[in-house]
Parts: C-alpha cells; sequence; structure tokens
C-alpha cells in the first residue's frame, strides 16, 4: 500500500470497526486499517452507520426528517448525561477502538464519529471532537425521548435480535434517573423497536439535528486513556519501524492488568502518567515500537475514555 493519503472518511462506530477487520484490513499486532470505501457523512444525511441493512433485516438505511429545538416548558436539563454506543460479542481486540458515537455531559456534545485519513501506517491516537451544547439543545433531546416513550420505565427494546448482531445501547440521566436502554440499530415502524430506533438515529446524527445549539468544533482534552499492548507490527516493504522509550514506571509485564494468556495487557492511564504519554501517542503510528527499561518492545493500541465511561480494561 502507498504511503499517500487515501482521503478523508467518517469512523462510523463498530459496524464499520468490524467490517473493516474482518476483511482483513488490519496489520497483525496494530489497529485497523481501514479501507477508502464511500461511507455517508452522518452530519449530511442523517444515515445510520450500518447503511446497508444488517443482515437478516429489510429496513433500509432511513432519513428522518430534521425537527426543529421545541424543547418543552418543564424540561429540566440540570445533571442530564446522554451516551450512546454500540456492542457485539466479539473479543476485546476488535472493539477496543470503538467510541461512543456520541456523549453529553456537564454542557458538552462529544462526537467519537471522527474524520481520519486513511494512511499508512495509521496513527494510533484518534482524538474526539468536542462542542458545546445549550440548554435548549439538551431539552430538545430530552423531549425527544420522551416523546418516543424512552423515559417511562421500559428499557430493553433488544428482543429479537439476532445472536451475535450488533446492539444498540443509549444510557439517558434525567432529573437524576438513569435509563440505561438497549435496542436495534432499524427497525421498521410496526416492530417493537421502532420509537428506539428513531431515537437512536437522531441522536446518532445529533451534530445535524442540532447544529443552530451546538458550539464551534474543538479537539476533546482527554482526562484518561486506556492503552493496551499487543506484539510488534512488522512494517510492510518500504517502510521502517520507529522505537520510542516507554515513559511510564514499570514494565510491560506489570502494566495493568492482562487480558488472556497471551501477554496482551491493558491499562487506563490518568493524571500526571496521561500528561507523559498523550503527546508520545499523539505522534505515533501503527509501526511505533515502544521500549520499556527491560528492552521489551510492545505496539499499542489506544482508545481514549470519554465522560462517564468506563475503561475497557476493567
Amino acid at each position: 500500500m502507498p504511503a499517500r493519503s487515501l482521503g478523508f472518511f467518517r469512523l462510523l462506530g463498530a459496524s464499520l470497526l468490524v467490517t473493516a477487520t474482518l476483511a482483513g484490513c488490519s496489520v497483525a499486532g496494530t489497529s485497523p486499517v481501514f479501507p477508502a470505501s464511500p461511507v455517508p457523512s452522518h452530519d449530511a444525511g442523517l444515515c445510520l452507520p450500518t447503511d446497508p441493512p444488517l443482515p437478516g433485516s429489510s429496513t433500509a438505511c432511513a432519513s428522518p426528517a430534521p425537527v426543529a429545538p421545541t424543547p418543552g416548558t418543564s424540561v429540566s436539563t440540570t445533571g442530564f448525561y446522554m451516551r450512546v454506543w454500540q456492542t457485539q460479542a466479539l473479543a476485546l481486540k476488535y472493539t477496543f477502538g470503538w467510541l461512543p458515537a456520541a456523549t453529553i455531559s456537564d454542557g458538552q456534545f462529544v462526537s467519537g464519529l471522527i474524520a481520519i485519513p486513511t494512511i499508512y501506517p495509521g496513527p494510533i491516537y484518534v482524538g474526539p471532537v468536542a462542542r458545546t451544547i445549550s440548554d435548549k439543545g439538551v431539552a430538545t433531546v430530552i423531549d425527544e425521548a420522551r416523546r418516543d416513550g424512552l423515559l417511562e420505565g421500559k428499557t430493553d427494546y433488544a428482543q429479537g435480535i439476532a445472536p451475535g448482531s450488533i446492539v444498540a445501547h443509549i444510557r439517558l440521566v434525567v432529573d437524576g434517573v438513569t435509563h440505561d436502554l438497549t435496542g436495534p440499530i432499524q427497525a421498521s415502524d410496526s416492530e417493537p423497536g421502532a420509537a428506539f430506533a428513531s431515537f437512536w438515529t437522531r441522536v446518532h446524527s445529533l451534530d445535524a439535528w442540532l447544529a443552530p445549539e451546538l458550539g464551534k468544533e474543538a479537539a476533546y482534552a482527554p482526562t484518561a486513556v486506556a492503552v493496551m499492548t499487543q506484539p510488534v507490527a512488522e512494517p510492510q516493504a518500504g517502510f521502517t519501524a520507529k522505537e520510542v522509550q516507554w515513559p511510564l514506571a514499570g514494565n510491560f509485564d506489570t502494566l495493568g492488568s492482562a487480558l488472556g494468556s497471551d501477554g496482551t495487557r491493558c491499562a487506563t492511564v490518568t493524571g500526571a502518567d496521561l500528561t507523559k504519554l498523550l503527546p508520545i501517542l499523539q505522534n505515533a503510528n501503527q509501526l511505533t515500537r515502544f521500549v520499556d527499561s527491560a528492552g521489551v518492545k510492545k505496539s499499542l493500541q489506544v482508545r481514549v475514555l470519554l465522560p462517564g465511561e468506563d475503561s475497557p480494561c476493567g
């Protein structure tokens, strides 16, 4: 693969990552290298990331009509929190980099749908984008959830989803009450999960839906990052691997916690350690080899943790 840029595309979360990984578009021991096929922009067409439909579904990707922000008069936005993500029954090495599509916390909207260059070797650090969101925008989200019946007690809309399929998750905290919802990414109007899927579509494309209520884009400043060690990546012909010293105390054999019995380890980095490590991660790529004080070399996968999110390292 040539070293030139192959253009830009939208990283549309878990479904695209699975496709790229299982299609063999990754370099052994590194983060996946994504194909340069066109992907619909989430802020251009309000299109789901699983277009075309998932296997077994007859529902095409729907583009809901724009809804103007019309918050109700009694909606409280104090303490509101929302996170939108998806899961699938796959090994952590395939799902480690899956960012939530949208997170709202403390008046900030953080999007995990990121435009990244498709180059080889690609970056290991993918930084989310943050924007402020107004109280009116938050109230509109709450109103929509209430209209869709998602704040009325029922939380499981995932009945009938085939085993092994992608499952959509939405966490909403409204008036101090947490609603952990699961359901399908797509559903026809006659299916039980139709309202859930409709809400998912809107919040998955929140920057188009509520554009007037959002501030300017800025790089998200993480307070926590998860790193997962893996065997060093062997470069393709014509490329060389750069080595950098591991800047944190301790060696890779004691880093974080073990994942299985193959030597893979996972750690959550915060505070002063993150201050040391983050600039190095931001300048590293899939071929970068991190060398600890014992001379052990590892490649890394990197995952920014968003507000309110648990670390995949446990």
